[in-house]
């Protein structure tokens, strides 16, 4: 199949999930490249992942102190953050006015405690944001090569045992302008309920 055939398909696939979704108000949006390889399902030692979808190669570093984003949370996250992005068009982002008001944004309701919903989001924020990620798309007669940092800045000023408080200053992301550029100019449509 010919390339330009198989970018219309998707197009096409992705305008009539995109009407379903708008029309029950479930309208986010994705990165692209992040539609065609994604992050980590599960925990590893490791500080780098990759995953390979044909001719394109994901790869994902962070802190070894910190460790790699994986499972649900930060694909939601992504999620948010880029239609967050597309709608307000900025790449600094408010993530809500408290830790509860955010995350009911998101779905999750604000529990304590080690195994908690605050625990384990504030975790993978961390993980998330300090994160970069390389592409490398080669198909052996073109070579396209994109760094980028999914976050230039991340301010979380909630205090995880008062989620309802309102902190001094708005909790913030600055997204990396690789990352902004990407999202804007070619944000993928997809179902939020999903």
């Amino acid at each position: 199949m010919n390339q330009n055939y198989i970018d219309k398909f998707i197009t096409e696939a992705m305008a009539i999930e995109a009407g379903e979704a708008k029309k029950a108000g479930m309208l986010g949006f994705m990165a692209r490249v992040l539609t065609m390889a994604t992050l980590p399902h599960r925990a590893t030692s490791e500080n780098e992942f990759t995953r390979r979808n044909g001719n394109l190669e994901l790869t994902i570093w962070s802190p070894k102190s910190v460790g790699l984003p994986y499972g649900s949370i930060p694909r939601l996250l992504l999620s948010w953050v880029t239609t967050e992005a597309v709608r307000t068009r900025s790449p600094v982002l408010e993530l809500g006015p408290t830790l509860s008001d955010f995350m009911a944004e998101l779905g999750y309701t604000p529990t304590g405690g080690e195994k908690g919903d605050i625990t384990r989001l504030r975790n993978q924020m961390t993980r998330l944001f300090s994160s970069s990620i390389s592409c490398i798309y080669d198909d052996k007669s073109k070579t396209r090569i994109v760094n980028v940092n999914i976050a230039e800045e991340a301010c979380l000023w909630w205090n995880p045992k008062t989620p309802d408080q309102l902190p001094l200053w708005k909790s913030t992301i600055t997204l990396g302008s690789g990352f902004f550029k990407e999202i804007i100019e070619k944000p993928v449509p997809i179902d939020i309920g999903v």
